[in-house]
């Protein structure tokens, strides 16, 4: 359970630190560096890779997606795992 909500954390704080490097003057640094090269390379269809900067508005959407999961694996699954768990005797 901990290690999920540690995760969740670092998933909320890498997106919430991307998010605002976009807007400083890093934003070039975090548009390349945007979640969505990560999932491209490891995209297994032939050719379809993101090389280059990616436009501002596919970088946010993709910022705040990793913040969602962030939150999702800190609070919500924890606490389902926890809810359905069968009582100990």
């Amino acid at each position: 359970m901990k290690q999920l909500r540690t995760f969740g954390f670092v998933l909320l704080a890498a997106g919430g630190i991307m998010l605002l490097l976009l807007l400083t003057p890093w934003r070039d640094w975090a548009s390349d560096h945007s979640i969505i090269h990560l999932i491209s390379r490891t995209n297994r269809r032939v050719g379809d890779e993101v090389n280059g900067k990616v436009d501002l508005l596919l970088s946010i959407v993709g910022d705040v997606v990793v913040m969602f999961a962030g939150l999702w694996f800190a609070y919500v699954v924890p606490r389902m795992l926890a809810k359905y768990q069968p009582p100990s005797t």
